[in-house]
């Protein structure tokens, strides 16, 4: 009887002891996403140049570019005349361009509205789109990418390897950043 005591609680210890090891390790390491990380990196990297690529479309086809680099010129030419007359103290031609800042902002809010628009178009699709394949790769924190590089509150820690883990947010987030910006100099969406 005495032996089977013994058994059962040492299976107990054990049992604990290998849970306590688990949940410890679990909270360290991260998530790992469904697909391995190279191709978990991939899929965030292409969905994110294809919402980039969608968005600067939507913008090619909504706002007015021209339009926008003329009002563009147009705002830094007046400002400069501005600065200018307020060097000079030159009051006579401050009051007149005091007239016509108000027509200068109203143009200048009517190209703003485009842009605007183009964020209202494209905000709740890009937020489907992460959703979607968030749920695809395991969820909204799973480590996607390796960094050898410590970047603060953006690679996590370094596990067994001389890696750091990049979460889904992080990635995608360094990934639309980086290709937006080569994309709206491609399709010269830039003002």
């Amino acid at each position: 009887m005495l032996p089977a005591i013994l058994q059962v609680v040492s299976t107990s210890v054990t049992t604990s002891a290998t849970t306590t090891a688990t949940s410890s390790a679990a909270t360290v390491a991260p998530v790992m996403a469904k697909l391995p990380v190279p191709e978990a990196t991939l899929v965030v990297t292409l969905t994110s140049v294809g919402l980039g690529l969608v968005t600067q479309l939507v913008t090619r086809r909504v706002v007015d570019l021209n339009k926008e680099r003329r009002m563009k010129a147009e705002v830094n030419a007046f400002q400069k005349e501005k600065r200018d007359a307020q060097l000079k103290n030159d009051t006579a031609r401050l009051e007149k361009l005091k007239k016509k800042e108000l027509a200068v902002r109203q143009e200048q809010a009517k190209v703003s509205t485009a842009r605007l628009k183009v964020t209202a178009i494209t905000f709740i699709p890009l937020l489907v789109v992460y959703y979607l394949m968030a749920n695809f790769l395991g969820g909204f924190s799973v480590l996607v990418a390796y960094s050898p590089i410590p970047i603060p509150y953006v690679v996590g820690p370094y596990l067994r390897t001389n890696y750091g883990f990049v979460s889904l947010f992080w990635w995608y987030f360094l990934s639309s950043f980086t290709f937006s910006t080569m994309l709206s100099r491609a399709l010269h969406t830039t003002t």
